[in-house]
């Protein structure tokens, strides 16, 4: 009996060491992990607006094209007329628009 408390000991030191490294890790890095659920939205709204708007591509094309497996699109929604794409994933909505020929599609609010 006393062996196993002891194992259960050290078990439960090395489980409260990986949480506590795990946190610091959080803490320290916190700024880019808050950061990453708008990049998949980001990046698929710019790619979609460049692709249509930029290069004069057919939608289902750019559609294909951007498609990524990684995370799930919640949705996507097109204003030719106004030149912009809106897209959601992972609770995010963010928008690109065109800008010109020269600077090409930006992202709404980006920088911010």
């Amino acid at each position: 009996m006393k062996r196993g408390k002891r194992i259960l000991k050290i078990v439960g030191l090395g489980l409260g060491v990986i949480l506590g490294l795990v946190a610091l890790f959080v803490a320290w890095n916190w700024k880019a992990l808050s950061a990453f659920p708008s990049l998949p939205a980001g990046y698929e709204a710019k790619e979609l607006c460049s692709c249509l708007f930029v290069e004069g591509r057919p939608q289902p094309d750019c559609e294909g094209f951007i498609r990524q497996t990684v995370v799930p699109i919640d949705g996507r929604a097109f204003d030719m007329e106004g030149k912009a794409v809106t897209v959601t994933a992972l609770w995010n909505t963010r928008r690109a628009h065109y800008v010109s020929e020269r600077f090409g599609c930006v992202i709404d609010g980006a920088g911010r």
